[in-house]
């Protein structure tokens, strides 16, 4: 007997339920759609009888979804993300690749150990079509939910579900406080913290765990704040500390590599935060594919190449 996804649910359902939670607003989604207010009411109305409840519900703040709302985007999510990667990978095959794989890189990362692994498996799989995403680690998970992206790279959080996803772990890493060669307290063999928050820190944003962890421990030590500027991209954290005033919260394995080139210096001072490993991660509802196996061995061999100190 034919279910209602099977028997009268369409593709086009499940991007007018996405378009309205993500717009929270019929108007806006509407015009995403290209559809009349109007029609798009109806075409809820008709959903909301084909899966026996109601899915959104008018708030003050706009259209919320119910908890069958809630559900049916997500499942949405990862249909619509499956048909996505499936004309990706039909559209390589067409083409004359081997399949293809979308890579997502926490952006600090992103030069170091990515580059390095992408060039040596394009070397080894030149047929196959390969993809990065460069992001923040919560964007970059919600798009691995949504199979946009198949594999993942970032740290591995200590609340990452097992029973959800997979992952190989590639390196334990600690974060570092580092500058501009010319800064003047790269010249120094021993710094203070007192040194250090007289210039301003480019350093995570707030809320995010690393930062609101450091934030911890200046107040345990008894120390003023620096002057934060929230970001986690790594082409403007080396823009900004070109002129040798701002110090930078980064990676010590990153730093390290980026000291290697001469183009920072990693100062002497021990923070004492906690980091989650680097690692590979994958859904685990899907299969562990030939290209996401050899890419997390060549990242693995990047690593082990050339390993922090």
């Amino acid at each position: 007997m034919p279910t209602p996804f099977r028997g009268k649910l369409r593709i086009r359902h499940f991007e007018i339920v996405l378009a309205i939670a993500d717009f929270g607003s019929l108007s806006k989604a509407a015009g995403k759609l290209h559809l009349t207010q109007s029609g798009l009411s109806r075409a809820i109305t008709e959903i909301e009888e084909m899966v026996g409840g109601r899915l959104f519900e008018r708030t003050g703040k706009g259209m919320v979804c119910t908890p069958l709302g809630d559900a049916l985007c997500r499942h949405s999510q990862v249909l619509l993300g499956d048909l996505d990667k499936a004309e990706t990978d039909l559209a390589a095959i067409a083409s004359g690749s081997l399949g293809s794989l979308t890579v997502g890189c926490f952006s600090l990362f992103s030069g170091w150990p990515l580059a390095g692994a992408v060039r040596a498996y394009q070397a080894m799989h030149p047929g196959v079509a390969l993809a990065i995403d460069v992001g923040t680690h919560n964007r970059l998970i919600e798009d691995l939910d949504a199979a946009k992206i198949d594999l993942l790279v970032s740290r591995r959080a200590p609340t990452l579900n097992p029973d959800i996803y997979r992952f190989t772990d590639l390196l334990v890493d600690a974060v570092v406080l580092a500058c501009a060669p010319a800064h003047p307290l790269a010249s120094r063999a021993q710094v203070a913290l007192s040194d250090c928050i007289r210039f301003p820190w480019i350093a995570p944003p707030p809320k995010n765990r690393v930062r609101m962890e450091l934030e911890t421990r200046l107040r345990e030590w008894d120390s003023p704040f620096p002057v934060f500027i929230g970001a986690l991209s790594l082409e403007f954290a080396m823009e900004m500390i070109e002129d040798g005033h701002c110090l930078w919260l980064l990676p010590r394995s990153v730093a390290h590599m980026l000291a290697q080139r001469r183009s920072l210096h990693t100062l002497p001072l021990q923070l004492e935060l906690s980091t989650p490993p680097l690692a590979a991660i994958w859904r685990r509802e899907r299969t562990s594919t030939q290209q996401i196996r050899e890419f997390t061995s060549v990242l693995t061999s990047v690593i082990g190449a050339a390993p922090p100190p």
